[in-house]
C-alpha cells in the first residue's frame, strides 16, 4: 500500500507540474502575441501553432517521467540508467528537430503570405489570381523540402547512414527524371509564365497559331478558348512565342477606298468628322480616330487608311463600328465606293430576221 500511495503521490506531482508549465506557456503565449505586431513575419498563427507544440511535448515527456517514476518505486527496471540517458538524449534531439520543423514552415509560410500579401498585391505588382498561385506552390515547396531535411536528420539521429538514402534518393530521382521530363518541362515553363504575368484569365492572346481567349492559367497547361468555341489544351513546355492582345492599348485599323474620280481632298474631311463624332459613340475609343491619310493607289480605288486606340480587347468591334460608319456617311455624301465590274459582250452569227441590230453588253 505504501509503494501505491508514492506512486499515486509522484503522478499527481508530475500532472500538476506539467499542468503549471502549461499555464504559463499560455500566459506567455498570450503575453506574446498581444505585443505582436499585425505586419509581423512572425504571425499570431506561428505563435499559437508553436505554443501548442510545446505543451504537447511537456505533457508526453511527464507522462514519460511518471511511468519512470513508478516503475523505479515497484523496483522494476525496463531500462538502464545509461540506456535512459541514450533514449533521453536521442528524444530531445528528435523533439527538437520537430520543433524547429515545424517552426521553420510556419515562418516560411507566415513569409511568403506577407510578401504576397502585403507586398505584391497591395503594391500593384500582382494581381490576386497569380499571387494565390505562386504563393501556395512556394508554401507546398517549403513544407515538402523542411519535412525531407527533418526525417534525414532524425534518421541520423538514431544512427542511421542517410548517405545511401540520398545516393538512392539521387538514382531513383535520375530516373524518373528521364520518365518525366515533359512534365518538369511544362511546370517550370508554367511557373514562369505565372512569374512574368506573360498572360491571364480572360486575355485574348494567340500561342502557336491559336487565337483565343484564355479560359485557365495552370503550371502544367493553360486552356483557349477559340472564337469558334473549340477549347485548346496547350501544354507549358510547347509555348514558345505569346502574341497578348490585351496588354496596354490596342489598334484598330480601318481602309477604305474611294474612286479614283472622286475629291481625296473632300473625303478626308468627310472621314475626319465622322471619326469626332465616332468619339463620342464608341466607348472603346480612348481619342479621336486619326485619318492618316492616302496609303496605296491600288487598281480599283483610292485607299485611305484610319487608325483609332482602344481599350484592350475592344480593338476589333471598334474597327467593325468604324467601317460600318464610314459607309453610312460615304453613302450619304455621294462619294463612290467602287468594286471590280465585269462587262460581258456577246457575239454571234445571225442571218435573215434573227440578226440582231447590235451587241448587249450586260454586267
Amino acid at each position: 500500500m505504501e509503494k501505491l500511495a508514492w506512486s499515486l503521490l509522484a503522478v499527481a506531482a508530475t500532472l500538476l507540474a506539467v499542468k503549471i508549465i502549461n499555464y504559463g506557456l499560455s500566459r506567455l503565449i498570450e503575453k506574446k502575441q498581444q505585443e505582436e505586431e499585425p505586419d509581423s513575419p512572425v504571425s499570431r498563427d506561428l505563435i499559437i501553432s508553436l505554443g501548442t507544440l510545446i505543451k504537447t511535448v511537456v505533457f508526453y515527456s511527464g507522462a514519460f517521467a511518471a511511468v519512470l517514476i513508478v516503475l523505479k518505486i515497484f523496483n522494476i527496471s525496463l531500462i538502464t540508467a545509461a540506456d535512459a540517458k541514450i533514449m533521453g538524449i536521442m528524444a530531445l534531439k528528435v523533439i527538437g528537430i520537430v520543433v524547429a520543423a515545424r517552426l521553420a514552415i510556419k515562418l516560411g509560410r507566415a513569409t511568403v503570405t506577407q510578401i504576397f500579401n502585403k507586398k505584391l498585391m497591395k503594391g500593384g505588382l500582382i494581381d490576386d489570381r497569380r499571387a494565390s498561385t505562386l504563393a501556395s506552390l512556394l508554401k507546398n515547396l517549403i513544407t515538402y523540402g523542411v519535412f525531407f531535411l527533418a526525417g534525414l536528420m532524425i534518421l541520423q539521429a538514431f544512427g542511421v547512414n542517410t548517405s545511401a538514402i540520398l545516393a538512392s534518393a539521387g538514382i531513383l530521382g535520375l530516373a524518373v527524371g528521364f520518365g518525366a521530363q515533359s512534365l518538369v518541362r511544362d511546370i517550370i515553363s508554367g511557373f514562369f509564365i505565372l512569374f512574368e504575368d506573360q498572360f491571364a484569365v480572360g486575355d485574348y492572346v494567340e500561342i502557336g497559331g491559336i487565337e483565343g481567349v484564355v479560359e485557365e492559367n495552370g503550371l502544367r497547361i493553360c486552356k483557349i478558348r477559340s472564337w469558334t468555341g473549340q477549347l485548346h489544351i496547350i501544354p507549358n513546355g510547347e509555348i514558345k512565342k505569346v502574341t497578348n492582345f490585351n496588354r496596354g492599348h490596342m489598334m484598330a485599323v480601318v481602309t477604305v477606298g474611294i474612286a479614283y474620280e472622286e475629291d481625296v481632298d473632300r473625303t478626308l474631311e468627310v472621314l475626319k468628322k465622322e471619326c469626332e463624332a465616332a468619339k463620342g459613340d464608341i466607348p472603346a475609343l480612348l481619342e479621336v480616330p486619326v485619318v492618316q491619310g492616302v496609303t496605296a493607289l491600288a487598281d480599283f480605288s483610292v485607299n485611305i487608311r484610319t487608325v483609332a486606340r482602344t481599350v484592350p480587347g475592344e480593338q476589333w468591334a471598334t474597327q467593325r463600328e468604324l467601317l460600318r460608319r464610314f459607309k453610312n456617311v460615304l453613302d450619304r455624301e455621294g462619294i463612290e465606293i467602287p468594286y471590280p465590274r465585269r462587262v460581258i459582250t456577246y457575239r454571234e452569227e445571225y442571218t435573215g430576221e434573227d440578226a440582231p441590230q447590235a451587241a448587249k453588253p450586260q454586267e
